[in-house]
Order: structure tokens, then C-alpha cells, then sequence
């Protein structure tokens, strides 16, 4: 069984730090956390109205069966090019943006009331399971602020997280790192929930904490394409945490630096410190590297949008660029707009994982694909 713990800054996998004593281009990498957003691995759509849009080019219907069977087959691969975790999210993440559709698809593993869906922790099971024989970690999302707005209520959200968490501690999985909510700045402008305030999220990672001691706790923060003083964490929040969470969206290499060096300098930080952990950012290369070089974890997020292929620019918004399901399958760009091709198949895709395989040493030990 694969145990995930963390010492200092560092995490450990069966007692022992990631890439045990790999060193890259003078810059200790031994310890971190290179991961992907998989935030769709376990999707499905309550709306048969938007349902449509998630159909396989190759079949003309969707199916949440094919898609965490493949996920899971995946696996292996981005786990040979040094990929060591990934996140998935009880209520996934946002699928396509477009407004009528963003605002209707109903992906969401919990009832209004807060009772865990049967088919969408059998899904979960399976992709911790698999996560598990192949020694890698899940970052584990509860909440994501769409389908927040979708709970009737603070009740529902906190029946809604212990569900959750007892359902993950009776899994007996220890690869959980447990993430409470996706980017709580957005989550307190866009819905009504308090308790998701950066100065109220201690109070509720220390109720479930002490309900579910077995777990490893944080939430993530838009800390790197905010202005000065917002989205960093606050020193509270910093001491309750057992691993940082930042995501990095929208930034370029110098700015996310800052953000990082920010951060490590906060007195609260120094006087805890303790592993820093990207988990959303983009498919920008310049900017995993920029995280490594301060001895933070990265996580590649890559929407995919029609004509990726066509650009060389990593940083181009997607939001405005929907990606439809029109295929061909081996040809469907990123990997949170669903169907997803969860193979290693597009030039960004290929430069995020070939460089991983270089920086942890993995590309010593396998070719690229």
C-alpha cells in the first residue's frame, strides 16, 4: 500500500522523499510533488440537456465508465515519465465555458442535500485504487464553486465534506492529500458560503481534521495572478495546513516566482515550514521550472481549446477558445474538457511530460513518448 507522509518540506513515499537524491541543474528536486489536473477523471452530467456536449467523436455518446477506465490506463505512462500525483475533484472543475452550458452541466458528487453519490465514489475508489498500485498520489478536491451553488446550503456543505472524508478514510488509501475547496478566493466572491473565507477556512479544516485525523489537509489559493496582499494565505491558515496550495494560473515565470518567494519569507511560513505545492497552472514549461527552482511542486492544467495545436504559446487564454468534441479522439487536446484523450498526445502534453521526465531523472530510466 503507498503511504504518503511529509517531512518538513518535503513529501515521502513509503518513508522515503520523492526522487530520492536527485539533484537538477544545481537545484534540489528530491521531495517534490510533480502532478496534473485530472479533474475530470471521475466526471459524469446530471443534465441531459448538456450532456450532449461530453459525447465521444467516435461513439456519439458519452460514458463515465470509458472515460475513468481510460484515465486509469493512462496512468502508467505519466507515471514512467516521473509524474508522481494528480487531482481529481468530488465536484470536477469547470468542463467548458461557455455560458450556457457552464451554467447547466451538473457534475457533482454530491446531492443538494450533501449525500455522497454511490456511482461517483465507486469511480473515486477505482482511480485511488489504481493510484495505489502504481505508488502515486491523489490530490483529492471537495468542492468547487459551480456546483457549490448547487448545495442547499452551509448544512449540505458540511454533511457534504464529511461524507466525503469518511468515505476516503474507509478506503483505508493512504495516497490521499485532501484539498477542501479550489480556489477559495473565487469561491467566496461567487457564492454565499463564509465559511470558505481564507480566515475561516482553519476553522473548518480543524473540525474535519479532528474527525478524520488520518488525512493530509490544505485548500488552494489564486495566489500568483492576483494583486499584492491577495491570495496568499494568511499566517493562520499557513499554521493549520499540512502542505501550502497555491495555483498559478495566468502568470509568467517572474511574477510566479515572486508569489513563491513571497511566501516563503512570511514569518508564519518560516516558522512552520512545510511542503509548497502547486496544483493548477497551465501547460507552460517556463513556469514548472520557475516552481522547481524555488522548491515548490507543479501541476500542469491544460484545458485544451480547438487549434491548440496550431500555437506555440502555453499562456494563450482558453476560456474564451472552447474545445468541442468534434475529434478526431486521437486528436482532442487538454485534459479537463471532456471526452479526454488522457494520453500523451499533443505537442504541450509531450514538452510538460518529457521535461518532467528530465528534471526527476526519469528520462534516464524510459523513453518519451
Amino acid at each position: 500500500m503507498t503511504a504518503l507522509t511529509i517531512s518538513g518540506r518535503a513529501f515521502c513515499i513509503d518513508g522515503r522523499p520523492t526522487y530520492p537524491g536527485r539533484v537538477f541543474e544545481g537545484h534540489k528536486i528530491e521531495g517534490l510533488l510533480f502532478n496534473v489536473r485530472a479533474v475530470q477523471a471521475t466526471f459524469d452530467d446530471a443534465n441531459p440537456e448538456t450532456r450532449r456536449y461530453w459525447a465521444y467523436p467516435d461513439t456519439g455518446e458519452w460514458d463515465p465508465e470509458r472515460n475513468v477506465s481510460e484515465f486509469c490506463a493512462a496512468l502508467p505512462a505519466w507515471k514512467e515519465h516521473g509524474v508522481l500525483a494528480f487531482t481529481i475533484n468530488f465536484q470536477g472543475g469547470g468542463p467548458l465555458y461557455v455560458p450556457e452550458i457552464y451554467h447547466r452541466y451538473d457534475n457533482n458528487g454530491f446531492t443538494p442535500q450533501g449525500a455522497l453519490k454511490p456511482a461517483y465514489a465507486d469511480r473515486i475508489a477505482r482511480v485511488l485504487a489504481r493510484a495505489d498500485e502504481l505508488g502515486m498520489v491523489v490530490i483529492v478536491g471537495l468542492f468547487y464553486w459551480m456546483n457549490l451553488l448547487k448545495m442547499e446550503g452551509e448544512p449540505a456543505i458540511w454533511r457534504a465534506a464529511h461524507e466525503a472524508l469518511e468515505f476516503l478514510s474507509g478506503t483505508g488509501r493512504r495516497n490521499i492529500l485532501v484539498e477542501i475547496a479550489n480556489e477559495i478566493e473565487v469561491v467566496v466572491a461567487r457564492t454565499p458560503y463564509d465559511i470558505f473565507r481564507p480566515e475561516r477556512q482553519p476553522e473548518m479544516i480543524e473540525a474535519l481534521r479532528a474527525a478524520y485525523p488520518g488525512l493530509l489537509y490544505s485548500t488552494s489559493h489564486m495566489a500568483s495572478n492576483v494583486l499584492p496582499a491577495q491570495g496568499q494565505p494568511p499566517a493562520r491558515l499557513i499554521e493549520t495546513v499540512d502542505y501550502v496550495l497555491l495555483h498559478g494560473n495566468g502568470t509568467r515565470p517572474p511574477r510566479l516566482e515572486q508569489a513563491l518567494r513571497d511566501l516563503q519569507a512570511m514569518p508564519a511560513f518560516l516558522k512552520s515550514p512545510k511542503p509548497v505545492l502547486i496544483n493548477e497552472d497551465s501547460p507552460a514549461v517556463p513556469n514548472l521550472d520557475a516552481a522547481w527552482r524555488n522548491y515548490a511542486s507543479w501541476g500542469y492544467y491544460d484545458q485544451g481549446f480547438h487549434d491548440q495545436a496550431n500555437t506555440e504559446d502555453p499562456y494563450t487564454w482558453y476560456e474564451d477558445k472552447p474545445r468541442w468534441n468534434t475529434g478526431p479522439y486521437e486528436e482532442l487536446s487538454g485534459f479537463q474538457t471532456p471526452p479526454v484523450n488522457w494520453g500523451i498526445n499533443t505537442p504541450f502534453k509531450r514538452a510538460f511530460f518529457e521535461r518532467v521526465a528530465e528534471v526527476t531523472g526519469a528520462k534516464d530510466r524510459t523513453p518519451c513518448q
